[in-house]
């Protein structure tokens, strides 16, 4: 019997709150004591990163269908939502943060550029997923880590 999703999310949130605790947000499936827990349920770092940034969009959907964000369609609704669940979830987003070279999140990355900018209303419902993730990224950079480490 495989792993299952669940199992798969349950590791991947026990590493999250242990990194939290740890003050870990750069490799914590190296360093923090899920490390047992997350070579179980993943074949190494792409994977988790990969399952990471799948649980990242998850709740990144759930907060841009919530209440009436889509249906404004803002820049600055958008980004300022971005900004606030990145404060809530700062450990998850400082692990994608420092992985953003890593080449298991250029493209899942690419597509969260792309669906935050037609949600944004950035681009034309006919433009290409690489102009939108274009506009996407520019959308999620107006604000330097700086600044947004600022708002947490």
């Amino acid at each position: 019997m495989g792993v299952t999703t669940i199992q798969r999310r349950h590791a991947l949130r026990t590493m999250l709150v242990r990194a939290e605790a740890a003050g870990e947000a750069e490799s914590p499936w190296e360093t923090v004591s899920a490390v047992a827990s997350t070579d179980e349920h993943f074949d190494g770092e792409d994977d988790v990163l990969a399952e990471l940034h799948q649980e990242w969009v998850r709740l990144l959907s759930a907060r841009l269908h919530r209440g009436q964000i889509v249906a404004s369609r803002t820049a600055l609704n958008v980004r300022d939502l971005y900004d606030e669940l990145c404060a809530e979830h700062a450990t998850m987003r400082g692990i994608l943060d420092a992985h953003h070279t890593h080449p298991a999140l250029w493209e899942p990355t690419s597509r969260e550029h792309g669906l935050l900018a037609r949600i944004a209303g950035l681009v034309a419902d006919d433009a290409t997923w690489e102009q939108a993730a274009t506009q996407g990224r520019a959308l999620v950079m107006q604000r330097i880590p700086v600044q947004r480490a600022a708002l947490r």
